[in-house]
């Protein structure tokens, strides 16, 4: 089933972000560095929280459009490694029929060895999920792309 509902605009609906299975285990150490960025305070403030399956009493085996449905309804935004492609029900196929401008993106983590082995690597997707978060929760921004990739590509002046 397509999801037909149109995505909210504005941010006062997000709740935070959502570790997919394959990167639920890498959540504490988000966290660890956006604490040790100074930035876990911000999301704090705001009321955004970092949670996974359990904390949602999600399925692991949850298939991938009612995951995004999930997420859109709720006001989660979905950090992910990568999903799958097969199917009518792969975020690929979710996104290109049921995405549209105002929907939460998904924010997949470029490199999940080199977060798991590289500090400075990490670092930057910590920030770089901290700064999506707060500008989609405070002004609504990001909600233009179905997907972003982290940490974002370094700007060459």
């Amino acid at each position: 089933m397509r999801n037909r509902s149109h995505g909210r605009r504005g941010g006062r609906d997000l709740h935070g972000l959502l570790a997919d299975v394959n990167v639920q285990g890498h959540l504490p150490h988000l966290r660890h560095l956006l604490e040790a960025l100074d930035l876990w305070t911000i999301l704090v403030e705001r009321n955004l929280r970092l949670v996974t399956f359990p904390d949602l009493q999600l399925p692991r085996d949850l298939d991938d459009r009612s995951l995004w449905n999930r997420c859109q309804q709720e006001g989660w935004v979905l950090f992910s490694e990568n999903r799958n492609h097969d199917g009518p029900d792969s975020l690929e196929a979710t996104l290109a029929d049921s995405w549209q401008v105002g929907c939460l993106p998904v924010l997949t983590l470029s490199d999940k060895g080199r977060f798991e082995h590289d500090r400075a690597y990490a670092s930057r997707v910590a920030t770089d999920i901290a700064d999506l978060l707060f500008g989609i929760a405070q002004e609504g921004h990001y909600r233009d792309r179905a997907r972003i990739w982290v940490p974002l590509p370094v700007s060459r002046a």
